[in-house]
């Protein structure tokens, strides 16, 4: 869990600024996003009017990232910036409850505990690509009997296929659509 204790920081004035070192030993972010350890990266908590704005940069590891051309899994290195502001629930000072902001806003724990654990999976999780590739290599899957191209050539009938526009060039030049032909 990335939990920062930020009591000292709500007390301070408006641009008081901390840098700190993230590295999550052991994350857990749920089945949708197999992440291997450590999750790695820097944060900067600064004191805004109304509660602390978290910017900095996280990297982690996916474990199993289907390839969209293979459909093989492999490990996926993803990096992302994130920017969050963190709202307390009650006064640092008198400890009495806040009104509860009008939208849904990440917030600050009545111990004055800020986690970044759901801000780091939901970043990760937008920056792990639709259509990741194992390589940019990859020859991806036969069409037509659907054997992996990467470990080798597939039995099937390779014939060319007719170019999807080649009647239309007989309609519009009949003296090319000769030659074509001829090839």
């Amino acid at each position: 869990m990335s939990a920062y204790n930020v009591a000292s920081l709500l007390k301070a004035p408006t641009g008081t600024m901390r840098v700190v070192e993230i590295s999550e030993t052991e994350p857990r972010f749920g089945p949708e996003l197999p992440v291997r350890s450590p999750v790695q990266g820097q944060a900067r908590f600064t004191r805004t009017e109304d509660g602390i704005l978290v910017q900095g940069q996280v990297a982690a590891t996916v474990e199993e990232v289907e390839c969209s051309r293979c459909l093989t899994t492999f490990p996926l290195q993803v990096v992302t910036q994130f920017e969050e502001e963190f709202i307390p629930c009650v006064d640092v000072v008198t400890g009495s409850p806040l009104p509860p902001p009008e939208d849904e806003t990440l917030r600050i724990d009545d111990r004055h505990v800020l986690d970044l654990t759901e801000t780091f999976r939901q970043y990760l999780l937008i920056a792990v690509p639709l259509k990741a590739v194992c390589r940019p290599a990859c020859k991806g899957l036969c069409p037509t009997c659907g054997v992996e191209l990467n470990n080798g050539v597939c039995e099937c009938d390779q014939e060319p296929t007719a170019r999807p526009f080649a009647a239309l060039a007989t309609l519009l030049m009949p003296d090319r659509a000769q030659s074509i032909r001829q090839r």
